[in-house]
């Protein structure tokens, strides 16, 4: 299998989380003696699965992590864009691959556990696309005030992940997707780019997230699934400071456990 991490994202000056770190790209930020990235490819290479691991958006100057199964590409803009270039990326290196996992380097607290775990989750895997929500209950039960946004459905309120697993052969509306990801903050605009019916439906709450994503499938005209993980880790991501702080706690542990355990 291979995988991509993105890398591009870029804190403004005026970012909160820049004035706390006084790192402008998010993936270096130092958490737990390492660049925030490093626990993601740690977590990646830990599998035993990956052959190759496509960095977009840092040079290996940047990062100073030598593996041999690391490939680096220049980011290409907006997210979607760094997401393309990463898998022709893959494709040039391995015509054959068939199967990419894609993660955000601002999800430090995942490990090989939880990577093997989310994989398990997405069954038989015939879909095109798998991506990761957690449940709100999932998240306050493993980081409590959290803090998150949750969009709710029937039956539940959940927030996006940063995992997703790819066919490489998929093909569908691009620029529904990059418009989709474009407003991933913007749940209201999401629902208004998937039409009218949908958006009452899901104003009114008569619509579970399996019924969301399945016309979300038809719209990009993809085999598209939603995983209900039950790794909170994988929805974690760093954008806030208060996340920053609570990531920064929870990395510090690990690190000290790893120290003990080596004396």
């Amino acid at each position: 299998m291979e995988a991509i991490i993105t890398a591009g994202g870029v804190s403004v000056p005026d970012d909160p989380l820049y004035a706390r770190t006084g790192v402008a790209k998010k993936a270096l930020i130092p958490l737990g003696g390492q660049p925030m990235i490093g626990w993601v490819i740690e977590a990646l290479l830990g599998t035993g699965l990956i052959d190759h691991l496509v960095i977009v958006g840092l040079t290996p100057a940047e990062l100073n992590f030598n593996h041999p199964a690391l490939d680096f590409v220049p980011a290409a803009g907006g997210l979607l864009d760094n997401v393309l270039v990463g898998v022709d990326h893959v494709r040039a290196i391995n015509p054959a691959a068939q199967k990419t996992l894609l993660c955000s380097s601002d999800i430090p607290l995942i490990t090989p556990e939880i990577v093997h775990g989310f994989l398990a989750e997405c069954g038989s895997q015939e879909a095109e696309i798998y991506y990761g929500i957690v449940e709100e209950k999932t998240m306050e039960a493993r980081f409590p005030g959290s803090k998150r946004t949750f969009v709710p459905f029937k039956g539940g309120r959940y927030s996006g992940g940063d995992v997703f697993l790819l066919d490489l052969a998929a093909q569908g509306n691009v620029e529904l997707f990059r418009s989709l990801i474009g407003s991933r903050k913007n749940y209201l605009a999401q629902a208004r780019m998937l039409g009218l019916g949908f958006i009452t439906r899901f104003l009114l709450r008569l619509m579970t997230v399996e019924e969301a994503a399945e016309r979300a499938r038809q719209r990009m005209n993809l085999n598209a699934r939603v995983v209900v993980t039950r790794f909170a880790e994988l929805g974690m991501d760093l954008d806030k400071v208060h996340q920053y702080d609570l990531i920064k706690a929870e990395l510090e542990k690990i690190k000290l456990g790893r120290t003990a355990f080596n004396t």
